[in-house]
């Protein structure tokens, strides 16, 4: 089940949160109907294009004539014919993105306050567990480091009280200081890519977002009530989704060591080996996965990767070529 990670990195690394269609559609991962409801069109065309061949952003032209066209700016490069449609920009509406978080997820109320566009954090809502217990639910739009060092700071010094949900696009601008001065505020960093799937036509939360509530609960020393539960319990489909990818990073564990293991009997002069296949109760063990499952995730018909790599961790050959995915 796709996770959108590109969607969410886009957001985290362009601060206008614009693109055009074409560009909206690569980072949609095959789910642009989702994509498109949290979308609204700029008034303004865009300057610049993507390369359809993974080069230099192309350079937007608009002719007397009423033709536009993508200039390539690197020597020898091409140009491509657009219409005034493929310039168009679209933008990230905060205000639509809030409600289909807050939709996601469960126990999360939707905030009636206002939302600045320009912006970098985004008030979603409130987490309540229980009567009289809500902890605010904020989303921190930063591109580095150290503007989310700064943001978990200033939100620590306009809180009155701690215990409060912040969330992320990825994690990728995490670091040990930002984690720590988190915690110390009884602050749970939270990343949207680990939390959010889609299902179907909409967002859904994942498996992850009951394991960072729990996290939160020991961390506010918050005591659920014995009635508690989840109003909208995770399909199977996205409980298997989360299995094979925690398979998929083992096997591909696994065949980068058994690489590095023939390589080095090849330098030594030696004849390559195959370390074994890990068995299915071997990865019941590692990943604390029922047997059943991993049984069902392998001949899942939608686990083309995990299939592969299954295979390719099974061949001496196929191991030795191996070459880690981007």
């Amino acid at each position: 089940m796709p996770k959108l990670t590109p969607l969410w990195t886009l957001l985290e690394t362009r601060p206008s949160r614009a693109a055009v269609m074409a560009e909206w559609r690569s980072v949609a991962d095959g789910c642009l109907p989702v994509v498109e409801r949290l979308l609204v069109p700029l008034d303004e065309p865009a300057t610049i294009y993507p390369d359809p061949h993974g080069g230099l952003p192309m350079r937007v032209v608009h002719h007397r004539d009423g033709s536009v066209v993508a200039v390539s700016r690197e020597e020898g490069g091409g140009r491509l014919l657009l219409t005034a449609g493929d310039v168009v920009l679209y933008q990230v509406d905060l205000r639509r993105l809030r409600k289909a978080i807050s939709d996601a997820l469960n126990g999360l109320a939707i905030a009636r306050t206002p939302v600045d566009g320009r912006g970098r954090r985004l008030h979603v809502g409130n987490w309540e567990p229980k009567t009289a217990a809500a902890f605010p639910v904020h989303v921190l739009f930063c591109m580095d480091a150290g503007a989310l060092r700064q943001a978990v700071a200033n939100h620590v010094a306009r809180n009155e009280k701690p215990g409060s949900i912040l969330m992320t696009p990825t994690r990728a601008n995490w670091d040990a200081d930002i984690e720590g001065l988190a915690r110390s505020h009884r602050l749970m960093l939270t990343p949207l890519d680990e939390v959010l799937s889609v299902d179907g036509e909409g967002l859904c939360e994942t498996p992850a977002w009951e394991q960072y509530r729990q996290a939160f609960c020991q961390m506010v020393e918050l005591t659920l009530p014995s009635n508690y539960r989840n109003k909208k319990p995770v399909p199977m489909r996205a409980t298997r989704a989360t299995d094979i990818e925690r398979l998929e990073k083992a096997l591909e564990q696994h065949i980068i060591a058994a690489r590095d293991h023939a390589h080095s009997l090849c330098d030594r002069g030696l004849d390559p080996v195959l370390l074994p296949r890990p068995y299915q109760k071997d990865l019941v063990n590692e990943l604390h996965i029922d047997e059943s499952a991993v049984s069902r995730c392998l001949n899942d018909k939608r686990a083309k990767v995990l299939k592969m790599l299954w295979d390719t961790a099974d061949s001496l050959e196929a191991v030795m070529n191996f070459k880690r995915r981007r």
